[in-house]
């Protein structure tokens, strides 16, 4: 009989063929003293990602679980399908476009969430890649993993984490956090409520060092170049945190603190579309609140001088 593995590598693809290949290889090349399984969902994608998959689940059947949806589930839905296929203790969740810096990269996050049973998830750090300009920023999330649990617990709610380097303890994952809430709601994104549902009811650890690559590219859900999609993205959040709120009783200043944070994000967005009437209403909802890139936003989408300025600004900061 072979013993279950240790850890389920959940890996969610969609449309990624000018990456997965790397990242597979950066998983395929782990050192660790327990066993693993790759598990992919993959969301019927359209390119060749599929026959990469194919590829690579036959030359590797005792070690990739591979499955493409007939038709597409959706981030979150896909997050819970790939879930259920997952037969580790723990799920150290991957997209289909990062991968992991270095061999021992399992190991480590395997080695921390395992010290404590009442551990819902461990954070890691991350390099950013910005596949445009080819430049990285290394450890660019080392604020967040080297600050107080009292902050980075605040960073969650207000949506300020980017879990790019999440491993989970499974049995928390499928008893605390409310999948089948989330779809109701019509969430298009599984990382937000993870988080918050694992952080109000577990505790959490961090890895200060950077594990992962995270790549930045247009091609990506979150970054895609389309205002309507990222609108409705901010207004999913904004239901989920008031959702929190009342579910959790959080303070007022976590819903205060992401509404802030969203309007300059809109603003910011009104200046990258050119969107006039977006930026006019936003840099006055902002009235006492303005940062001096908040003016370069509003200036941005008003004039295509001040857009060309934006861009600029925002490759220095």
């Amino acid at each position: 009989m072979t013993s279950k593995p240790l850890l389920s590598v959940h890996l969610l693809t969609y449309n990624c063929e000018n990456y997965i290949d790397e990242t597979l290889q950066s998983i395929l090349k782990q050192n660790t003293t327990f066993k693993f399984e790759i598990v992919i969902g993959d969301d019927n994608s359209t390119d060749s990602t599929p026959s990469i998959l194919e590829l690579y689940s036959k030359k590797n059947p005792n070690l990739i679980n591979y499955k493409q949806n007939k038709e597409q589930l959706g981030i979150l839905k896909n997050f819970k399908t790939t879930l259920d296929r997952c037969s580790g203790d723990y799920v150290f969740d991957i997209a289909g476009d990062d991968c992991l810096k270095q061999e021992y990269a399992l190991q480590k996050m395997v080695d921390t969430i395992s010290k404590k049973p009442n551990l819902g998830f461990i954070d890691s750090g991350y390099d950013s890649l910005f596949m445009k300009t080819k430049k990285v920023k290394p450890f660019d999330n080392k604020k967040q993993i080297t600050s107080s649990k009292t902050h980075y617990k605040h960073l969650v709610l207000t949506g300020q984490i980017y879990p790019i380097g999440i491993c989970y303890n499974r049995a928390h994952l499928l008893n605390y956090v409310d999948f089948e809430k989330y779809l109701e709601m019509k969430i298009s994104f599984e990382d937000y409520p993870i988080l918050v549902d694992l952080l109000m009811n577990t505790d959490f650890e961090r890895i200060n060092e950077s594990l992962h690559v995270y790549r930045i590219h247009t091609d990506s859900y979150s970054h895609k170049k389309d205002l309507k999609l990222q609108l409705d993205l901010l207004e999913q959040m904004q239901n989920l945190v008031k959702f929190f709120s009342n579910k959790y009783s959080l303070p007022s200043t976590v819903l205060s603190d992401y509404k802030k944070s969203s309007n300059k994000t809109k603003l910011y967005f009104a200046g990258f579309f050119g969107d006039k009437i977006l930026g006019k209403t936003m840099y006055l909802v902002l009235k006492g609140n303005r940062s001096f890139s908040d003016f370069i936003n509003y200036l941005s989408s008003q004039l295509l001088f001040f857009r060309k300025l934006q861009s600029l600004f925002r490759k220095v900061k």
